[in-house]
């Protein structure tokens, strides 16, 4: 005797039951630290690698719930490539390097004052000022005509190889970016009335020095030495962020005057950076908005590989700075289902 019934798959007299699949989501907290890594095999903590302790298996999402960076990056760095600039003076070209770090307006206008005395050996003839107004760098001299020559790519040695070249973009291609110039040659002005600022106090030390200066140059733009805003943070073939390419020259003139284009799944979270207080430390964990979803899940996880760059590829040059993350894990896992008879207690109002 046949039995059928439409819910079941029928056709003989031992019917097959549907197997109802039945799943508890399992989350699980995995802690990184900068220094956990194999210091031997990932010298610079930018890139490297881990084993997670215990193999996760059926991963249907993972997202970044709290990272501690640092909040006193460098800003300028021999790997960012923006520690060098050029000048002409008396028909001779001088090459300066700045130290590495990070500068307010005054201390990068003194460091720089400082490197061009010392290039021309001379005691005091090049000054540096800003304009605390404008926003703006102006480089003066007191006896000659100079040029800034900021239309020549210089060369730079990295510490780290994997970090791109920067010349070809349109913004941050090097220092002279930073103080406000384009990829130019800048000639010096010549006027004997000196250089000054109305609104500096006339007991100003800068004040005297400025009226010396007879040739001078005005950046055309503002300075942004504040550095970057984010680091984006890469998970090697978990990656979700998609992500705009920066403006390349290089590239308008491949692809015939389109230098548009981007990168799917480049990223796997975005990490707010900016400090706004004296703190070493910043916690983020209320900025990060990044959940990644596997289907069909990840059958196994066992490793990971993390990159922290800038938007423009950059490698981030933390400077020993240690720093730590929290990645969370969602798996699926298998339940026989229980069903539950609860009894409530009566109670009195």
């Amino acid at each position: 005797m046949s039995y059928r019934n439409p819910e079941y798959n029928l056709g003989s007299s031992k019917p097959l039951i549907n197997r109802e699949q039945n799943y508890v989501l399992d989350r699980k907290l995995l802690t990184v630290h900068s220094e956990d890594r194999d210091v031997t095999k990932w010298p610079n903590s930018n890139t490297f690698e881990i084993m997670v302790p215990e193999q996760l298996l059926n991963v249907q999402s993972m997202r970044l719930i709290q990272a501690t960076m640092p909040s006193n990056f460098f800003v300028f760095a021999n790997d960012y490539q923006n520690t060098m600039m050029q000048f002409t003076i008396g028909g001779v070209k001088e090459t300066i390097t700045i130290q590495e770090g990070t500068y307010t307006a005054c201390q990068l206008s003194r460091e720089l004052t400082s490197k061009m005395n010392a290039a021309t050996n001379s005691d005091a003839s090049f000054n540096v000022f800003y304009d605390e107004v404008k926003s703006k760098f102006w480089f003066g001299h007191t006896d000659l005509s100079f040029n800034l020559d900021f239309d020549q790519q210089l060369i730079y040695e990295f510490s780290n190889c994997e970090q791109p070249i920067v010349w070809t973009n349109h913004s941050k291609w090097g220092l002279p970016y930073y103080l406000g110039f384009q990829k130019k040659v800048y000639k010096s002005v010549n006027d004997l009335n000196g250089l000054s600022f109305d609104y500096i106090c006339p007991t100003n030390v800068s004040t005297s020095t400025a009226s010396d200066i007879t040739h001078y140059i005005e950046a055309p733009l503002s300075f942004t030495i504040n550095g970057e805003t984010c680091i984006y943070m890469e998970i090697d073939k978990y990656n979700s962020y998609d992500e705009l390419y920066p403006y390349n020259e290089s590239s308008r003139e491949m692809f015939g005057n389109n230098a548009y284009s981007g990168k799917v799944n480049a990223a796997f979270a975005k990490i707010p950076i900016r400090s706004y207080n004296e703190n070493i430390y910043d916690s983020r964990t209320i900025f990060l908005v990044n959940m990644v979803h596997y289907d069909p899940p990840l059958e196994r996880l066992a490793r990971l590989k993390f990159k922290f760059r800038f938007h423009d590829g950059r490698l981030v040059n933390f400077q020993n700075f240690p720093f730590d993350f929290t990645i969370e894990f969602n798996s699926l896992r298998d339940e026989i289902p229980k069903k539950y008879t609860v009894r409530i207690p009566a109670y009195v109002i």
